[in-house]
């Protein structure tokens, strides 16, 4: 694998985005910082096509900085935490997809529980209960199953 992949993928795009900023250039130049900077490390990750596992780390940080863009600047775009799980369930999908090991399952239940979350603000009944019921403990759910995932053995 070359080794200077990543580190000049960062430095050509942020040198593209500045220089975008400067000449005001449509779209790129309008784009802030922080999307901007997450949306090129996440660029560079899917960039290391030899390192299978760089394709989640990229997946998630290309989800979180359009999630971060689009929030503040698409008029109906849900501002909800729930799109971190949507990002973070694609990556588990894709990087399943290629190197079919893990994360088929745990990335299935993020884009489903992701997907029920994002509409049930529509629906009327047990979903948004639920919903509401486990706002109040997701990050602890998180930390329980993420030690799980930690301490199972194979």
């Amino acid at each position: 694998m070359k080794q200077g992949i990543f580190p000049g993928t960062l430095i050509t795009g942020l040198g593209v985005y500045f220089l975008a900023r400067q000449w005001s250039v449509p779209f790129i130049g309008e784009i802030d910082a922080l999307p901007a900077v997450l949306l090129i490390i996440g660029i560079a990750f899917l960039l290391q096509k030899n390192e299978p596992y760089a394709l989640f780390s990229g997946i998630v940080i290309c989800g979180i900085a359009v999630h971060y863009y689009a929030s503040g600047n698409i008029a109906n775009w849900p501002a909800l935490w729930i799109v971190y799980f949507l990002s973070i369930g694609i990556g588990f999908i894709l990087q399943y997809n290629k190197t079919k090991q893990g994360g088929l399952w745990i990335g299935a239940a993020l884009i489903i529980v992701s997907l029920i979350a994002l509409f049930s603000t529509n629906t009327i009944g047990i979903i948004n209960t639920i919903v509401k019921y486990t706002e109040q403990f997701w990050a602890v759910i998180l930390i329980v199953i993420g030690f799980y995932l930690m301490r199972r053995k194979k």
